[in-house]
């Protein structure tokens, strides 16, 4: 006899939900800053400029 365990991912996830229902909204909002915007360009650049030209393209 084999049995089978299912587990919820979301048990653990906090609700949204206020005293008056659901919200709708996201309970805060974090953006990157300019810097990390910058940071994560040039990286991505260095990235894409590290393979090699195929030519004919």
């Amino acid at each position: 006899m084999t049995s089978s365990i299912r587990h919820s991912c979301t048990h653990d996830v906090p609700s949204t939900d206020s005293l008056d229902g659901p919200s709708g909204k996201t309970p805060f909002l974090i953006e990157p800053s300019a810097d990390l915007l910058d940071r994560a360009h040039s990286g991505w650049m260095r990235f894409l400029n590290s393979f090699p030209e195929v030519p004919g393209e």
